[in-house]
């Protein structure tokens, strides 16, 4: 997430699996290079805090589930608080890659 808020996209290219598949809290399906476009330009973050995670790994895989307060907007629009989040994770070419996120939120305090 501090790569999403530096804007780091060599950072966020490598994290991203090429098959990473976004369920935003908004309702939108987003694959990695659509999210990478609006995560350089549209989607504006500037703090980011996990205040919870719990990781669960299956061998070559693993489910990250968390909940984490941001300051951020998405096209102007303000998208900030709390929110849950369950990432899948897989160890690929022994690197590990996100292949999918759900996001929930903002959820009431």
């Amino acid at each position: 997430m501090a790569a999403w808020v530096e804007r780091d996209r060599a950072t966020c290219e490598r994290i991203l699996a090429d098959d990473f598949v976004l369920t935003s809290a908004r309702g939108m399906l987003m694959p990695k290079s659509d999210w990478l476009a609006a995560a350089m330009s549209s989607f504006v973050c500037t703090a980011f805090a996990w205040e919870e995670l719990l990781v669960r790994t299956f061998g070559d895989a693993a489910i990250v589930h968390g909940r984490s307060r941001q300051q951020a907007s998405v096209a102007g629009q303000d998208w900030s608080g709390l929110f849950l989040v369950t990432d899948a994770w897989v160890k690929r070419n022994n690197q590990w890659q996100v292949v999918s996120r759900h996001g929930t939120g903002p959820i009431p305090e």
